[in-house]
């Protein structure tokens, strides 16, 4: 039972005061409100195009698209947008434009159009708009649970999926907070908290020890059938009782008696007290109760006679000896029971504090909660919310749940803190929160917390990073920014056809999200080049996911690092994660495996697919649906279309080269002719082992590239302006390009300074 609030009237009201409550969220959601994506105002679009060099676009595009001419609505002496800027990149580096009908620029030229165009974006002026709030999202509002009271609640779990921006679900571009989701925010602080401080008092319930459950006293008699056992002098009965906690309970003992002498029976409970029964009949028995404190757990009770009397000669033989007949006890209780200190609570205060202690430990709870030292002002209301909590009669318990709601409820712990917009101390909290959250998912540990407050250098900075990376939690690199970068959370949504694929049960998909993990995780630690995305000889695999690749059996049960010689299996790409989700459930898709290469590994997104395009109809009656000739039969069909062509060039061949994989990632066999391909920089593939070798070498400075724009843009938890992601590349390049290696990309991240929230320099 949760800790009502309303016992604390006129509380609640200071319960906002301390946290900011609903008016802050008002103010929240009003920001929210007027923040709007980097569209260049009007009056300097045509100052901007004016600006690109028009080298390049005067040589391969003015014909179609300049001096008049706007083929497909786009003219690039008009007023253009940077997304504009940046769709014309991607169809200039994807080979879709110039069409091929047109003469076209040499790879070189096209790779220096792009990099002549980064550089030009990043000179524009930004947009003065405020900084994205950037709100914990439901895995990480779990993880901060837990981090700060120790349970595996996950109250996030009721809360909205959370939307997702430039890739990631912790983008502060994308998340709105309707009026809904703020009650969900201030119902779960109530309830987590008075979940984990708190044990309800246990409502009174009723148990019946039955004379089935006696031992001792002495056989029923003929008429007393149904009452089974007989209390007298010589003969107690004995039975236990299991108080659920520590109480008041009263009892009922349903009796009669067989009356003699002068006096009726008189019956003890021990522990308990002594009752008369008066009672003779079976049909209306006495009903005697009493009161009696008992602790939690079993107690031993005995109930006997304590006047026998005896007369052997008296007339009426139902009068010669004093008996008394129990059929039952009954236990209602606890009755007027109070809560008790919860698990979190026993946890955090082994000993309670005392009552003059409360306000600073409930201080001390805020200030974790929000990742920072709390200010005068702050630290006062806590001690007047808890100094009216304890003059209401609440035990420590209760305070510190108040206390503790008020604390969660506050938009300081809902809210992490953008580096840029505070300075001094406070900047280096936030700073350290930004690092945990980036690297663990969850808040600062005490630690890093103390580096904080001591001030960030580079080397400082650097050894929490380290640190943080060699923790079993930095395993949330893999799950959140790996598995929305890399796509691998949708693994979990894929559902191969039961009847083709028997042995793809949901085992299975755990076992291939496993590996991909272990993989991700192995690459960050060792500090492995980048490209081992691509190309490395080695992943993971317990004995199951060993025989579906056909390797070599694995010793024990669980996950172990294999090689892959031998295979023709290299990287993430031939992965069953990788090429389960890029399948449809009864077939292979080169179109979703090369989308997948394009998007996840080179930031290349193909433009989407025109309007009313038909679905690709695979030939029937070939040896199975999922079979490739009749996927690439289909295809080519499907290409012939000249509307379909051009980005089907670009997207196909690297899906082509997969094809010797089926759709829950086995090896099969494949004719040359439907893994051979030519990729659009017109390098011919001819299966997973080219593929991984065109990836490596012509590719691999941009796969780098890539890989540190991504993780900018996740560790910083909103969109990159044309500048950051300008400076993105530099640290790439500063990394070693193409040789980079992850742990070290991921150093670099945390030391730019669009991670500590300054301007990063000006392009060169």
């Amino acid at each position: 039972m949760r800790l009502q609030l309303s016992r604390l009237t006129p509380l609640p009201l200071a319960l906002l005061a301390v946290s900011g409550g609903v008016f802050a969220f008002g103010v929240t959601c009003l920001v929210l409100e007027i923040q709007r994506p980097f569209i260049t105002p009007p009056a300097q679009q045509k100052t901007i195009a004016a600006a690109l060099p028009h080298a390049f676009l005067k040589t391969w595009c003015f014909e179609c698209h300049g001096d008049g001419a706007a083929k497909g609505g786009l003219d690039l002496e008009a007023a253009l947008t940077p997304a504009d800027w940046r769709k014309m990149e991607r169809h200039v580096l994807l080979h879709t434009m110039p069409p091929p009908s047109a003469d076209a620029p040499p790879a070189a030229e096209r790779d220096t159009f792009s990099d002549n165009l980064t550089h030009w974006l990043a000179t524009l002026p930004e947009p003065q708009r405020p900084a994205p709030l950037r709100r914990l999202n439901r895995a990480e509002y779990n993880r901060s649970i837990h981090g700060l009271l120790g349970t595996d609640a996950r109250p996030a779990d009721d809360f909205p999926d959370d939307e997702t921006a430039h890739g990631f679900d912790n983008n502060g571009d994308m998340q709105p907070l309707p009026p809904g989701l703020v009650e969900r925010y201030l119902n779960a602080a109530e309830a987590t908290a008075s979940a984990a401080m708190v044990t309800p008092a246990p409502k009174p319930r009723m148990t019946v020890v039955t004379s089935d459950d006696f031992s001792g006293g002495t056989p029923p008699l003929d008429e007393a059938a149904g009452w089974r056992w007989i209390v007298d002098a010589a003969h107690p009965v004995h039975f236990s009782f299991d108080a659920p906690a520590d109480g008041e309970y009263r009892y009922t003992i349903t009796v009669r008696a067989h009356q003699a002498g002068g006096e009726n029976a008189r019956v003890r409970l021990y522990p308990g007290g002594e009752h008369e029964v008066i009672s003779t009949k079976a049909k209306a028995p006495d009903k005697l109760s009493g009161a009696i404190h008992l602790p939690a757990g079993k107690s031993d009770f005995t109930l006997s006679l304590t006047n026998p009397f005896a007369d052997p000669n008296a007339a009426d033989p139902h009068r010669r000896e004093r008996h008394a007949l129990v059929a039952k006890v009954e236990f209602e209780g606890p009755i007027g029971a109070t809560s008790t200190s919860g698990a979190s609570f026993v946890r955090m205060f082994p000993r309670p504090p005392a009552a003059e202690d409360v306000a600073r430990a409930a201080g001390d709870f805020a200030a974790k909660a929000w990742r920072r030292p709390l200010t005068t002002d702050e630290s006062a209301r806590f001690a007047i919310l808890t100094g009216q909590a304890t003059a209401r009669g609440l035990a420590a318990h209760e305070v510190m749940t108040v206390a503790v709601s008020a604390a969660l409820a506050s938009p300081h712990f809902l809210f992490l803190t953008d580096p840029a917009e505070v300075s001094g101390g406070e900047r280096d909290h936030a700073i350290a929160s930004r690092l945990s959250y980036f690297l663990t998912g969850a808040p600062p540990d005490a630690r890093l917390s103390a580096a904080a407050a001591r001030g960030w250098s580079d080397t400082a900075l650097t050894a929490e990073a380290r640190r943080l990376l060699a923790t079993p939690d930095a395993v949330s690199l893999a799950d959140d920014f790996a598995g929305q970068w890399l796509r691998l959370r949708n693994i979990s949504l894929a559902s191969p056809d039961k009847n083709l694929f028997p042995e793809a049960d949901a085992e299975l998909l755990v076992d291939m999200r496993e590996e991909s993990r272990l993989f991700l995780m192995e690459l960050i630690r060792e500090n492995a080049p980048v490209l081992s995305l691509t190309d490395a000889d080695w992943t993971f695999a317990n004995p199951r996911l060993a025989r579906h690749y056909q390797l070599p059996k694995t010793p024990g049960e669980g996950f172990r690092k294999v090689p892959l010689t031998g295979t023709s299996r290299r990287g993430l790409l031939t992965q069953g994660s990788v090429l389960t989700l890029t399948s449809y459930p009864n077939r292979t898709s080169p179109v979703l495996r090369g989308k997948w290469i394009l998007e996840a590994l080179l930031g290349l997104e193909p433009p989407p697919p025109p309007p009313n395009v038909p679905t690709l109809e695979v030939t029937p009656g070939t040896a199975a649906a999922h079979g490739p000739e009749s996927v690439r039969a289909a295809l080519e069909r499907h290409r012939a279309d000249k509307s379909c062509a051009a980005c089907h060039q670009a997207i196909d061949p690297p899906g082509f080269a997969l094809e010797g994989f089926d759709a829950i990632g086995r090896e099969r066999k494949a004719a040359p002719a439907e893994t051979s391909s030519t990729v659009f920089t017109g390098e011919k593939l001819d299966g997973p082992a080219a593929l991984s070798r065109w990836l490596s070498t012509t590719q691999g400075e941009r796969i780098v590239r890539h890989t540190a724009e991504r993780l900018l843009t996740f560790a910083v938890g909103r969109g990159l302006t044309a500048a950051e992601s300008l400076h993105a590349t530099a640290l790439a390049d500063a990394c070693g390009g193409r040789d980079a290696r992850f742990r070290d990309l991921i150093l670099a991240v945390v030391l730019s300074p669009v991670f500590r929230g300054e301007t990063p320099p000006a392009a060169p």
